[in-house]
């Protein structure tokens, strides 16, 4: 009999410690990199990324932050988390691409670079923008099998990391939405017209990517309701007479659900906190995007776009336990 109890034991070691070891070689398997422009929205996404410790690299690319200051304000507010990621600085657009001007851009680029007055000054990142930021980003993921690209910032780097990145990537999962708002719609919004050229060309590659013979690799867009009805109880980002609407927003209620998340919580109700107009309106855009990629079943298609089909409060309840570490 105690034979048998060692043999029985002994299988459920096996089998805990077999369990175990294939999670780590999944996680091991699945990283995340991250393409963003260090608005504040992207900031509060990446704090609801970190927990899933799967995080490769943050590559910074020129849009709302320019990229050397977006990369120390990104490392800063991972430090104050105490997290350490790889920032990786990019290489900034041609000033002679096609782009549409901002007339906001100045005031944006103020409240990301300084995380929203909380640092009096921008500040330098660990790493200088890298000779070739496409040998970085192959060297920062050689360990992983699969690569899920989260892109909430402009295309110019995709376009040098891209080539060499491409047969491990198969998801792309991108803030915005097509427009027209339809399946076969062309790209639009800030992402991709503050580089016209780098966003049509990056698309024109994911369409040429094969991943198996009867599927393609295609973006997924996520962004808020566009439309009055929205879906289950979501809010529109449309009002019934048409006009815009700032759904899915931060608010003030937020920061007490922040502030005792732990984790990354109480850095970004710091943010919220020093700066109320840096956020005014706004909407929870990059936020949703990560959002999806940590529950996507809470989502439905709205043309061209995927939307989220909760309130806005449970979004901001789960987006909290995210930052928290859960």
């Amino acid at each position: 009999m105690s034979n048998l109890k060692a043999s029985l034991l002994a299988a459920v070691v096996f089998l805990v410690v077999g369990y175990g070891q294939a999670v780590a070689q999944d996680l091991q398997a699945r990283c995340i990199v991250v393409d963003s422009d260090a608005g504040l929205d992207d900031m509060r996404a990446i704090a609801a990324l970190v927990s899933t410790g799967q995080i490769a690299a943050i590559v910074v690319t020129e849009g709302i932050a320019r990229t050397e200051q977006g990369a120390g304000a990104i490392e800063e507010l991972l430090k104050r988390g105490g997290i350490s990621l790889p920032v990786v600085p990019g290489r900034s657009p041609s000033l002679a691409r096609t782009h549409e001007e901002q007339p906001n851009l100045a005031a944006w680029r103020a409240n990301a670079e300084r995380l929203d007055g909380l640092l009096p000054e921008p500040v330098k990142p660990t790493n200088s923008v890298p000779d070739d930021i496409s040998a970085k980003l192959v060297e920062l993921t050689r360990h992983c099998r699969h690569v899920s690209l989260i892109v909430i910032g402009p295309w110019t780097n995709f376009m040098f990391y891209g080539p060499l990145l491409l047969e491990k990537i198969d998801r792309v999962i991108v803030q915005g939405r097509p427009d027209p708002d339809e399946i076969e719609g062309e790209p639009s919004g800030f992402n991709c017209t503050y580089d016209l050229e780098s966003c049509l060309a990056a698309f024109d590659m994911l369409a040429g990517r094969r991943l198996r013979r009867d599927r393609r690799l295609k973006a997924v867009w996520v962004d808020i309701p566009h439309s009055p009805e929205g879906c289950g109880m979501a809010e529109p980002g449309v009002a019934p007479t048409g006009e815009r609407v700032f759904a899915f927003s931060p608010t003030v209620s937020w920061y007490a659900d922040l502030q005792s998340a732990g984790g990354m919580g109480p850095v970004i109700a710091d943010l919220l906190k020093a700066n109320p107009d840096g956020w005014s309106k706004t909407s929870l855009w990059d936020d949703l995007t990560v959002l999806y990629v940590r529950r996507p079943d809470l989502f439905k298609t709205g043309g061209g776009h995927l939307e989220p089909c909760i309130p806005a409060e449970t979004a901001r309840k789960l987006l909290a336990r995210y930052m928290g570490g859960n």
